[in-house]
């Protein structure tokens, strides 16, 4: 007899994205965030290696990054995920959740205090974010639900909202201009 139980994610292990400048990245999510350093992998592949590191996101969650060299990537490989594939910058990012305004208030005060650009803040009305860059040139938000109830929907009404012609969206329901401007 076929098990009721449907496996599926428990969270995300991780989310990996390419660098350049390892220690650029090391100084943005440690000593600026506050992520700490978990792992670090050194790998021989061919005449080539790529270096695969891990920071803590909490709840045994991590975004990782790899350093390659000579390992079949094109000399002039794109980091910025977005904006090298010709997208808006907020198109491809990651987003951190924190529990209350309170910490998106001390994480904006951080931000400013560690040197790094703040582009933005944006009440999405579900939710409050900020937004800014990594040095890889990776849209970085700090998000909190500020109203769950307002961020559910049913399957059926999320998949509807999926199908909807963009003839039939309706003016109201576009984000704020400025989310399209964003550096």
């Amino acid at each position: 007899m076929p098990s009721r139980h449907v496996l599926r994610s428990k969270s995300v292990h991780h989310v990996a994205y390419t660098t350049r400048d390892a220690e650029a990245t090391y100084e943005f999510y440690t000593q600026k965030l506050g992520m700490p350093l978990l792992r670090t992998e050194n790998h021989r592949q061919g005449d080539g290696y790529f270096r695969h590191f891990f920071f803590g996101m909490g709840g045994g969650e991590a975004i990782a990054f790899f350093l390659v060299e000579g390992v079949g990537e094109e000399p002039d490989f794109k980091t910025e995920i977005s904006t090298g594939l010709g997208l808006p910058p907020w198109a491809n990012h990651i987003a951190f959740r924190l529990d209350t305004l309170e910490e998106l208030e001390a994480m904006t005060k951080r931000m400013h205090e560690r040197g790094i650009e703040q582009i933005m803040q944006i009440d999405h009305g579900w939710c409050t974010s900020i937004y800014t860059m990594d040095p890889n040139g990776i849209m970085v938000e700090f998000c909190v639900t500020t109203d769950a109830e307002g961020f559910e929907q049913t399957e059926e009404e999320a998949l509807r909202l999926l199908r909807l012609p963009a003839s039939e969206i309706a003016e109201e329901t576009r984000k704020e201009e400025s989310i399209g401007k964003l550096v």
